[in-house]
């Protein structure tokens, strides 16, 4: 390890061009946007330390700060080209069920019991209630619905 740190030393700028275009390899066979921040960031390090020779230490302070940027400017990218969904509660089975009635298979004592939705059974919260009861779903608390008659 002690003989990596002169050879990068050596090569100066091409060390951080090199380590920019493995980031960026490393983001095409493992996708996800998480590397190619990085790679971008190493990238214009090494240019800029191609234009204005300077030390290591501000090398990877310029690195550290460019990465945090691009992240940020990643994030800003992404989050802005999310389309509204159509169907906004497609995978949120518990939300859909609210303002939908059900019938109380075990009592609701103490406030807790369950209702049959579809093949499955939930946990519900509410006023006490017998089995054969109609109950409405008014929220959901975590995977519990909340009901009231």
């Amino acid at each position: 390890m002690g003989n990596i740190i002169p050879y990068i030393m050596n090569i100066g700028p091409w060390s951080w061009l090199i380590l920019g275009c493995i980031l960026l390899g490393l983001e095409v066979l493992l996708p996800g946007t998480f590397m190619l921040w990085f790679g971008v960031a190493a990238i214009v390090t090494g240019v800029l330390s191609f234009l204005a020779p300077i030390g290591l230490e501000l090398q990877l302070i310029v690195f550290a700060i460019v990465s945090l940027i691009s992240v940020l400017i990643g994030r800003k990218l992404y989050s802005s080209n999310e389309a509204a969904s159509d169907q906004p509660l497609l995978h949120k089975r518990g939300a859909q069920l609210i303002g939908h009635s059900f019938k109380v298979t075990k009592a609701i004592e103490n406030g807790k019991g369950k209702v049959k939705v579809g093949d499955s059974e939930w946990i519900v919260k509410g006023e006490d209630a017998e089995v054969g009861t109609i109950i409405k779903v008014v929220a959901l608390d975590g995977n519990t619905l909340i009901v009231e008659h």
